[in-house]
Parts: C-alpha cells; sequence; structure tokens
C-alpha cells in the first residue's frame, strides 16, 4: 500500500483518521493524498423554486476555514518526513472521494457513529463511498486515534464481498503480526474457510481459523462477541454492493458490527 488516501476536513474525526493514515503511511513507506471537498452548500443556496444561488460571502469563510486547516495539517505534517499532497475536488463529498480514491491503494474515513444516531451522514457517507468506489475503504471510528499491527480479524462467510475484501486488505494483512479467520458456522461448501488460509498463506501470510458456532444468537452478535474475546486492532470484512448494501448497513451485520466493533473496519465488495 504505497499511495494512501485520507478524507480531509474540519469535522471531529478528521485528526484521528489522519492519524491512522499516517500509520499506514509509515508502516508502507508510502505517500499521503489528502482529499478536500469542496461541497456546493458550503456557498450555494436553493430556494423553493428549484433556483440555485452563489453566495460569496460564504465561499470566502468556507475557503479561509479550510486554508487555515490546510496550513495547521502541514506543519504537523513537515515533521512526519512523509512524502503528501493536497488534492481539492469540487462537488460532493462522496464524487470527490470516489474520484479521488482512482488510483488509491486503501481510503482512510471516518466512522462518524454519533452523526449516524441523529439521522446525520455517519455510516451514510461510508456506505456511498464503498458502493461506488473499487478502492477499499478503512473506516475509523471517532475514538479511535492510531492504526496497530498487531492483531487481524478477518470475517469471512464464503461470499463474493468477503473474498473481495481479504484480496483488498493482503498487504495489510501481510505487514501484521497475528491474523485470524472467523466464520460463525459453516460457509457453503465450495467455498471452505480453509480456501482464505490457503489463499494467505501463498502471499506469506499464516492465518489461523477460528470457527464459531452461532448458538441462539444472531451472526452479528457472534461475531462480535469473537472479536471483543480476541482484541483485534482492526477488522476485515466484505459489504455489500450496489441496492443490497443500503440494506446490510441499515439493518443487517455490516450495521451492527461497525457500530459497536470499536476499531477500525477495512471494507470491500
Amino acid at each position: 500500500m504505497k499511495s494512501i488516501m485520507v478524507h480531509a476536513g474540519s469535522d471531529p474525526g478528521f485528526d484521528g483518521r489522519l492519524q491512522v493514515a499516517l500509520d499506514l503511511a509509515r508502516r508502507f513507506n508510502g505517500h499521503l493524498s489528502l482529499i478536500l471537498p469542496r461541497p456546493p452548500q458550503d456557498y450555494v443556496a436553493f430556494d423553493m423554486f428549484g433556483g440555485a444561488h452563489f453566495i460569496s460571502e460564504a465561499f470566502e469563510a468556507a475557503e479561509k476555514e479550510r486554508a487555515k486547516m490546510q496550513a495547521r495539517v502541514d506543519e504537523h505534517l513537515k515533521v512526519e518526513g512523509l512524502p503528501w499532497d493536497w488534492q481539492i475536488f469540487d462537488g460532493t463529498i462522496v464524487d470527490a472521494l470516489v474520484n479521488a480514491a482512482r488510483l488509491g491503494d486503501i481510503l482512510v474515513m471516518s466512522l462518524d457513529d454519533t452523526a449516524a444516531r441523529a439521522g446525520g451522514q455517519g455510516r451514510a457517507l461510508v456506505s456511498d463511498v464503498v458502493t461506488a468506489s473499487r478502492t477499499p475503504i478503512l473506516a475509523v471510528p471517532l475514538a479511535c486515534k492510531s492504526l496497530a499491527f498487531n492483531r487481524a480479524m478477518v470475517a469471512y462467510d464464503g461470499g463474493f464481498e468477503a473474498a473481495n475484501a481479504v484480496r483488498a486488505a493482503r498487504p495489510l494483512l501481510a505487514a501484521t503480526d497475528v491474523v485470524r479467520i472467523t466464520e460463525v458456522e459453516a460457509a457453503p461448501e465450495e467455498f471452505p474457510v480453509t480456501d482464505v488460509a490457503a489463499y494467505l498463506s501463498r502471499h506469506g501470510v499464516n492465518a489461523e481459523l477460528a470457527v464459531a458456532a452461532k448458538g441462539d444468537v444472531s451472526v452479528e452478535e457472534r461475531l462480535l462477541a469473537e472479536a471483543k474475546a480476541w482484541h483485534p486492532d482492526y477488522l476485515v470484512m466484505g459489504a455489500y454492493g450496489h441496492g443490497r448494501w443500503r440494506e446490510a448497513v441499515f439493518g443487517g451485520v455490516t450495521r451492527f458490527l461497525l457500530a459497536e466493533i470499536g476499531v477500525p473496519v477495512l471494507l470491500a465488495h
């Protein structure tokens, strides 16, 4: 992972996800790209008839705020000893991140659970980007301020999304000391969990297997219990694409784990 992308902004999660991106860049001796969207809502007002009006004062205020943030970050990055650049995109946040990440190895975003519970963007922003992008997303909880490479957990269910997430995470898994592949009950026989271990072993990753009985709880509850007991530094899992993703994020295994896991989650579909 040489091209590390991070969503830049003045929101509460930026400092944490920037530190996680720096941890990645240091680990892989990579290049950090800070993606700074300029969304039209910062300087465009819409009237009840569907018209749009440019507000110069709002634009200038937003530009000053962005310039202050960039200067602060530049001062911080100067002492890190890593190459970085800024990429500024006009348009929505989703479009900016998707377009910028086309040639990125990983995109670091915040998982703003507070905003999600209050009806704001929160997990919806992560879901919108991961469905539109082919770049793996590392979703970072607001409380997370760093990324360690001691223990990684892979959630496997035999599906395409899980397999794609493993492939996307392979460089990260190879840089991690201990990798555990966790399966709840049995995946389809034609795609057993041992296939994942064999794939990773060909890339020099020796992973241990953990098959957990579902019992009388849901799959997501069992996965969460396994993660809480094992304490991974990050989780790798597949995300449903297109229409199914919305259902998964807002009512299924993915949504539950993103809200409760408390560690960064690498998502791919």
